[in-house]
């Protein structure tokens, strides 16, 4: 089953920063998404609370590059049609 929401947001918490032993500070990123229920007025959909997740820089870069891709391969699809 999917869930489907409206927004996606990303921001820097500076208070989310961890030092692994004997390695450098790391900032996490964290990653939101929500649904925005003031421009629908359907009553049947069932709203759900935010989503929250962070990253890391390595894997927020990773999620960043996995969605370069797909946003390619999507191009291509869109042209053959």
């Amino acid at each position: 089953m999917s869930d489907y929401r409206d927004s996606i947001h990303c921001r820097i918490d500076p208070e989310q920063i961890w030092q692994p032993d004997g390695g450098r500070p790391v900032q996490e990123i964290s990653v939101i998404m929500t649904d925005d229920h003031r421009f629908d007025d359907r009553r049947d959909r069932c709203w759900l609370p935010p989503a929250i997740c962070t990253l890391t820089p390595d894997e927020a870069r990773e999620f960043a590059f996995e969605l370069l891709e797909f946003a390619e391969q999507a191009e291509r699809i869109g042209a053959r049609l």
